[in-house]
């Protein structure tokens, strides 16, 4: 009689992404910061825009492919905030969104608040408490703010899925409960 040995943690990635750049944290844990292509000119064209879009999307998706990713957790957009950028953001995180679902990776979408409260138990924690909280709970430090918050959203996807890296208090846990899991449909 043989026995399978039990499963492990499911392959969870996360996502922190901004119109510049994105930070993405791997299923094995490691995680790389993806820049988008400088403008040709002075000026952002059209094009340059798509080629940003077109470069994030790509190396996201062969990144996530690669790990045989089977959930991202990805930092929701920061509806507070006015910028130019807010529209290249949102064109590039529903490019990403759109590719993630199609792979058939289940995907959070987690409120910027949830994740602060679930890493530092604080809804308007800082960038820099965010990185304290990291190396507090998992002995880890980021080379960018944007690395770390993708990391926060993998831990949290991770418990969410009953895999939880490192204990966080029981106050920090209550936003699990408004995290879901959005699958696409069997066809």
């Amino acid at each position: 009689m043989t026995t399978q040995p039990p499963a492990g943690p499911p392959q969870v990635a996360g996502l922190d992404q901004a119109a510049e750049k994105t930070g993405l944290a791997l299923p094995d844990g490691t995680t790389r910061l993806i820049a988008a292509p400088k403008a040709a000119g002075k000026t952002r064209t059209f094009a340059d825009n798509m080629r940003r879009q077109d470069h994030v999307e790509a190396q996201i998706a062969e990144a996530l492919f690669r790990a045989q990713t089977e959930a991202v957790g990805i930092e929701d957009y920061a509806y507070t905030k006015q910028s130019s950028a807010t529209h290249r953001l949102a064109e590039i995180g529903g490019t990403v969104r759109l590719a993630c679902w199609r792979a058939g990776i289940a995907i959070a979408i987690i409120n910027t608040t949830h994740l602060k409260i679930y890493a530092t138990g604080d809804s308007g924690a800082s960038k820099t408490q965010m990185g304290v909280a990291a190396f507090e709970h998992a002995g880890v430090k980021f080379p960018s703010e944007d690395e770390c918050d993708a990391a926060w959203a993998r831990w949290l996807v991770l418990d969410v899925l009953g895999h939880p890296v490192f204990k966080v208090p029981a106050k920090h846990r209550r936003v699990l409960a408004k995290i879901e899991l959005h699958r696409k449909e069997a066809v």
